[in-house]
């Protein structure tokens, strides 16, 4: 299965939550964490993205859609959750990482970086901005708000399709560092994340990963 669709009961609390920010806003929360829960995302993981994406409303500018990779999980399953908080529905998307990230090609990566030509995933958390037109089609470029993913713009990092992700695969393809999805799902996926969504890329940390500048 390319994706999963999971539905929560969202769009009331998160109107309510713009209405009356405080405790209206804590319901809104715990509603989406619930959506993204029920999908099958790991809470730890979930937890770390919410406080970010808490701390980064300022720039949030699409609010429907929030986006967490989750790239502990092995290429091989889909690890790419989208909430459309309006109707309550998740889906979860094969996506690859940089091939810098994973050398050996074993499906995790295990080292990151925000190096210019290294070719790994940055972790940390994004806002999507404009899309354009390049050598993958319709790609959506990426903006970090985090000191592990400033230079994303100047990477090109960007969501794109690629036919190196696909279900027939089972270990995906890597890219030059872009979280890059099945091509037939990015144009529809690319349409509605644009435009300054929140994306939080989560990956393994202390011990059995390196993080480089």
């Amino acid at each position: 299965m390319i994706f999963k669709r999971f539905a929560a009961s969202l769009a009331l609390a998160t109107a309510a939550a713009f209405a009356v920010p405080a405790a209206a806003s804590s319901a809104a929360t715990t509603t989406i964490e619930a959506g993204f829960v029920q999908a099958g995302l790991n809470p730890l993981v979930l937890d770390q993205a919410m406080k970010n994406y808490a701390a980064n409303q300022d720039v949030v500018g699409n609010q429907r859609y929030i986006g967490i990779i989750d790239y502990t999980i092995h290429s091989s399953q889909p690890r790419f959750w989208i909430l459309d908080t309006e109707s309550g529905e998740a889906e979860v998307l094969l996506v690859s990482h940089g091939v810098g990230s994973d050398p050996s090609h074993e499906g995790r990566p295990s080292v990151f970086s925000n190096t210019v030509g290294s070719r790994m995933t940055s972790l940390g958390s994004y806002v999507t901005a404009e899309t354009y037109y390049g050598k993958h089609g319709l790609s959506l470029k990426l903006d970090g708000l985090s000191e592990t993913n400033s230079r994303a713009r100047e990477r090109a990092i960007v969501i794109h399709g690629a036919d190196y992700v696909n279900p027939a695969r089972g270990t995906q393809g890597r890219s030059w560092g872009c979280p890059a999805v099945e091509r037939k799902v990015a144009k529809t996926l690319i349409e509605k994340f644009k435009g300054g969504a929140f994306l939080y890329i989560h990956g393994t940390s202390g011990a059995d990963a390196t993080t480089t500048a």
